[in-house]
């Protein structure tokens, strides 16, 4: 029996994401194990908004889950996978985000983050003139478009440079996994709610569908931790540290 045709599909794509980025969390450099908590409260609020957006679009039928793929327990109208999506998924893209701040320390480009809002901003202006009323395109390019309105806004953009990276970086592993979820499928989308273009099965919102949770999660993460660094600094992180002038 192919495992990846089964009602175990969805379960191993899962524990598949999860457990290279766990194992590697303990690698010296990037010691993410350290960054358990932050990720914990970066994750939940993001995930919680997930869920319920999850909750919606299943309910309206932007897309539904195929019971041939899943093991069966269900949570309200979302399978007990697709929970566990919201932990799993998130994990591995932060873990991205900071291998990539450990090993290379000078990816960050100050200016670049005006043109990367930019590009993102027009794009969601674009895909919104181009599917009025549909639901996916309209929440996903929407809200994507207002994040990174608000992020320019609060001047808060310092990370860009390595969210896109992480982003980027990402793209490899969600098109295996959504290539799965989408070609068995695991998941079924209502094509009328979308712009219709698919990356082989994938629909083309979903790489961007994942590119808003990691610009909330990560925005989450490093506001989380800038809070830490200037609410409770020792006496020599106070005479020392500066605010970030992209913050």
């Amino acid at each position: 029996m192919n495992l990846l045709q089964s009602h175990y599909t969805y379960i191993i794509l899962i524990a598949f994401t999860i457990s290279g980025p766990f194992l590697l969390s303990f690698d010296k450099k990037v010691a993410f194990y350290k960054e358990w908590k932050h990720f914990f409260w970066a994750m939940l609020p993001t995930s919680l908004a997930y869920i319920l957006w999850d909750v919606i679009a299943t309910k309206t039928g932007v897309w539904k889950f195929n019971t041939e793929f899943l093991l069966g327990p269900f949570i309200g109208n979302l399978p007990l996978e697709e929970y566990l999506f919201f932990i799993v998924v998130p994990y591995a893209c932060l873990f991205i985000y900071a291998c990539l701040k450990a090993y290379f320390p000078k990816l960050s480009k100050p200016n670049w983050h005006n043109a990367i809002s930019a590009i993102v901003i027009i794009l969601c202006l674009v895909a919104q003139i181009k599917a009025p009323g549909h639901a996916y395109t309209w929440s996903t390019f929407g809200l994507l478009g207002i994040t990174f309105v608000t992020l320019q806004a609060i001047r808060f953009t310092g990370h860009l440079s390595y969210l896109m990276a992480a982003w980027t970086v990402a793209l490899i592993p969600m098109a295996f996994v959504n290539g799965i979820l989408t070609g068995n499928p695991v998941l079924i989308y209502d094509d009328a709610e979308n712009l219709g273009i698919r990356i082989g099965t994938i629909p083309f919102e979903d790489f961007f569908y994942n590119l808003l949770y990691m610009t909330w999660m990560i925005s989450l993460y490093e506001w989380y931790k800038l809070c830490l660094l200037y609410t409770s600094p020792s006496p020599r992180d106070l005479s020392t540290s500066r605010m970030p002038s992209s913050a």
